[in-house]
């Protein structure tokens, strides 16, 4: 399983163009490349947490370290209440060029993110005809 999971992650990492290091500083909560390497060349067996890291830094499931050969097109996404907009989806990401995946990846992250960021802010509603100001007219400090 060791060597499994290495070569697995091997082929996942340099698919993507990351080098080792690179793949560690993607890893949410940070990992040392030298870590990568030895997971690589099957001395080191990652723990769960470690795995779920990888996987998500790499864009797919976790199952992925443990099958052979699983085109990334075929990952099937879970979308939230997308309104029937998943099968539009697949189907662009089946025509998606493999360079372009990391970028895809980001935006969804970067998405995500947001969506995450805008849940827990406060929400004030505005009073009968009054908006929120996006900047003063006049502002109240002095620049003298």
């Amino acid at each position: 399983m060791h060597s499994e999971i290495g070569r697995a992650l091997k082929k996942l990492r340099t698919e993507r163009g990351f080098t080792q290091k690179e793949l560690a500083d993607r890893v949410n909560g940070g990992l040392d490349y030298t870590y990568i390497g030895k997971i690589e060349r099957g001395e080191q067996l990652p723990s769960l947490r470690i795995l779920i890291g990888l996987s998500e830094a790499l864009g797919v499931p976790v199952g992925h370290f443990f099958r052979d050969e699983v085109p990334v097109a075929e990952a099937r996404p879970r979308v939230a209440d997308a309104g029937g907009k998943e099968a539009e989806l697949r189907k662009e990401l089946r025509q998606l060029h493999p360079d372009d995946l990391p970028l895809v990846i980001e935006i969804i992250r970067v998405l995500n993110r947001h969506r995450k960021a805008e849940r827990k802010k406060p929400h004030y509603p505005a009073e009968a005809g009054e908006l929120p100001l996006a900047a003063e007219d006049d502002p109240s400090y002095d620049n003298s």
